[in-house]
């Protein structure tokens, strides 16, 4: 027996190492069996809902792979999951009184067999993202060579709703935009506030638009000319961003509707209110999608580089922060790399307006009001970009027109707070976990996007892999093993290729606490496991334990709109019962009398309608662009003008003030002569300060050149002359007095 026991016995720090190993070894079985009845209970969902065959054909193909994924194999084709458990203990820096009961010959071949298989399956998508990196641009550089001019530089229409932002904020995201190295001629921002009343933030908006508070009252839509960029200021019926963003649509689409005749070069942003543009965002969007040499100008669909900015520095917003960077100029290149993006923000996404004009009534349907279970809700409100993008890459006719633009920069601000991350990440959760599901249960996607669904497929079942580097961390500041002991091929792969790629982002973007990395490497696993552990758990007490009773719920007079902000409000957006969504809608069906609408399923996935409609137009002979395959009332673009057949149906008959649009009115036409006066002399006013700011930021040497100048001319000189005089006034305008810089008022009429 004293062979058999080790000598010494157990050193305190190998029994101590040894109890935190076993608590995350719980933690990553835990974070294991709840990802596998997660995606398990998504595919059983897809397949009760399913309004095709391939799909039920697909859920049991994939249930039963990636059940066998997940206890087969460790990772697609190679990484055995009847393995998994052997080589995660073989692979982990047990103490010796534990490792030596490993037989020799088995440790060797396990260990071997997971680092090929990991390096082939972590190095191909690295290959995927240095390729894309290698032949798409960098940073922050301007890449249009040419000086664009109001005739060479396509329009770009920013949508930018705002609902109960801070007027600060709000202000800072218009100005970054009208501010970019672009023409302003060609620029038009649509600030769109969800919600009719004049309230302070409308007020305070306007009023730093340039717009004055005198006016009795305010139309709908005001267009006002900001900084030379046209900026058209709408007030629309309150019914969230979408509802919003919808209305914006329906007013562009009227105000550009002869331009878009003759023109194909209408691009459409949607950005936050509180993103921030870089300098040359608009014009590197632009360049990828229609300037750039060899352009086949069939781009459709774009997304940028989101960063994430803060005021106070923390733990939280640096990891954000270095989050930000690797899952978007990783993940999304390597996507991008693949064929298509499957995720298209709402914060920062370019769209060629010809066709997704086609793709409008699909884009803007409110899906809320159809969801039966918590799946739809999540599938349809919580992850919406996921679900729109799914229809982008559906509605293309080939690969690579939604695609990954890597020198269009925003920044965005950073959650500030442990519990304010916690429920963002639980959104992000459960709506990334049910669109994914139904992206992989596509044939459609299969067929066109084959490598891009398998690189999804393979990722989604690396999940408890990420806890190892801690341990190894772990095992060498206890002194437990040495390097010679550890995998140094797993972290050479692993952290070693990921980190050498965020060390060049972050040397190329000069945002040097990137190259932290490895410290994100160790914590972030603890952060992704509480985020999934804190999102199903909570979202299954939703569905298994049946809702509580403050869940908002909809009936005949509460809409689901209606229910969702109610639980927004009360701080829980899964505080609802929505089940309740689609009965209620058809109660009020039935009130409406419109009895005839029959129920079915809801949907898992794009209608057949959208395949192929997510084109450019074509231009005729005649030297018009239209939808030669549309008929007239569809190529309009109208979103909210078809004939509801069913229950389910992406485009239902709205009331009649809904069909309204309120053109825009500019602001000189509602004033006085006197008033209109007075606006034009600000204006100039306001011009000619705001040229001076940017002559003092842009080049300080000779606004202090010009300023020595002014002080000179304006010391007091002998003569009297007329010609001094005018020298002294012209001292005082271009040294920066303001007030001067107007024309002299005539008698009677008062300066401004």
């Amino acid at each position: 027996m004293g062979e058999m026991a080790p000598q010494g016995g157990w050193p305190l720090k190998d029994a101590i190492f040894t109890s935190i190993i076993g608590v995350v070894m719980v933690m990553a079985c835990l974070e294991w069996f709840l990802w596998l009845a997660a995606f398990l209970y998504c595919l059983i969902k897809v397949f009760q809902k399913s309004e095709h065959w391939s799909i039920n054909v697909l859920c049991i193909l994939l249930g039963t792979l990636f059940t066998l994924l997940r206890f087969i194999l460790r990772l697609m084709g190679s990484f055995f999951r009847i393995v998994f458990l052997p080589i995660m203990v073989v692979t982990l820096p047990l103490p010796n009184q534990v490792s030596q009961f490993w037989p020799k010959e088995m440790v060797e071949f396990l260990q071997w067999f997971a680092f090929w298989s990991f390096a082939i399956l972590l190095t191909v998508p690295w290959l995927f993202c240095v390729y894309q990196l290698v032949t798409n641009q960098l940073g922050r550089t301007k890449r249009i060579k040419q000086v664009l001019d109001d005739v060479t530089a396509p329009k770009v229409v920013i949508v930018m709703p705002c609902y109960r932002e801070e007027p600060e904020v709000l202000i800072k995201a218009v100005n970054s935009v009208v501010d970019c190295d672009y023409p302003a001629a060609c620029i038009h921002v649509f600030l769109s506030f969800d919600g009719e009343q004049e309230d302070e933030l409308y007020l305070n908006t306007i009023e730093k638009l340039g717009i004055p508070l005198t006016m009795e009252a305010y139309p709908r839509s005001i267009d006002v000319t900001y900084k030379e960029a046209r900026v058209t200021v709408s007030r629309f019926q309150h019914g969230g961003k979408r509802h919003c963003q919808k209305s914006t649509f329906r007013l562009i689409d009227k105000v550009y509707e002869e331009y878009l005749r003759r023109n194909d070069n209408l691009f459409i942003l949607f950005i936050d209110s509180d993103c921030i543009l870089d300098k040359v965002c608009l014009q590197n969007f632009v360049y990828d999608m229609e300037l750039s040499p060899g352009n086949t100008r069939d781009m459709l669909a774009m997304t940028g580089v989101i960063t994430s900015t803060t005021r106070k520095h923390s733990v939280i917003t640096l990891l954000q922060d270095m989050e930000y960077i690797h899952g978007q100029l990783f993940e999304r290149t390597v996507e991008s790399g693949c064929g298509a993006v499957t995720c298209l923000p709402g914060a920062l996404t370019m769209l060629r307006f010809s066709a997704f004009r086609r793709m409008a009534k699909y884009y803007f349907a409110d899906k809320s009001e159809a969801c039966e279970d918590l799946f739809d809700f999540a599938k349809c409100h919580l992850g919406e970009d996921r679900w729109l993008t799914h229809l982008f890459m559906i509605g293309a006719k080939k690969r690579y027109q939604t695609q990954m633009c890597t020198s269009a920069f925003c920044k965005t601000e950073a959650v500030q707070t442990c519990r304010s991350l916690i429920k963002q990440r639980r959104r992000w959760f459960l709506g990334f976990i049910t669109n994914e599901v139904c992206m992989l249960t596509d044939w459609r996607l299969w067929k066109r996007y084959p490598i891009l669904i398998a690189v999804r497929l393979m990722q989604n079942t690396i999940r408890t892999t990420a806890l190892l580097f801690f341990i190894m961390v772990l095992a060498l500041m206890t002194t437990t093993k040495k390097i010679d002991d550890l995998p140094v091929g797993f972290i050479a792969i692993s952290l070693g290729l990921n980190w050498l790629l965020m060390i060049y982002f972050g040397a190329k973007l000069r945002r040097f606490k990137i190259f932290l990395y490895p410290l994100m490497f160790i914590l972030n696993p603890f952060f992704s496991w509480y985020y999934i552990v804190y999102g199903i758990f909570t979202a299954g007490r939703r569905t298994w334990g049946g809702p509580r009773a403050d869940a908002a719920a909809a009936d005949s007079n509460t809409t689901a709109r209606e229910a969702i902000e109610q639980a927004e409000q009360q701080g829980d957006d899964l505080n609802i019962v929505p089940e309740t969504f689609k009965n209620a809608r058809i109660t009020r069906s039935d009130d409406e009398k419109t009895k005839h609408l029959v129920r079915k399923g809801s949907v898992v996935r794009p209608p057949k309608d959208v395949e192929g409609k997510f084109v450019a137009r074509r231009r005729t002979p005649a030297g018009l662009y239209t939808d030669i395959d549309l008929d007239e009332e569809e190529a309009l673009g109208t979103v909210a003008t078809y004939a509801q057949a069913t229950i389910d149906d992406a485009s239902p008959r709205l009331h009649r003030e809904d069909h309204l649009v309120y053109m825009p009115r500019g602001i000189e036409a509602l004033m006085r002569d006197e008033d209109r006066r007075k606006y034009v002399i600000a204006q100039k006013a306001r011009q000619a300060r705001q040229e001076q700011e940017e002559l003092r930021n842009r080049h300080p040497e000779i606004w202090s050149s010009r300023l020595e100048m002014a002080q000179f001319n304006t010391r007091p000189h002998p003569s009297g002359s007329s010609s001094n005089s005018r020298n002294h006034r012209y001292a005082r305008i271009i040294g920066g007095n303001s007030t001067d810089a107007s024309p002299p008022a005539t008698s009677g009429e008062e300066k401004t």
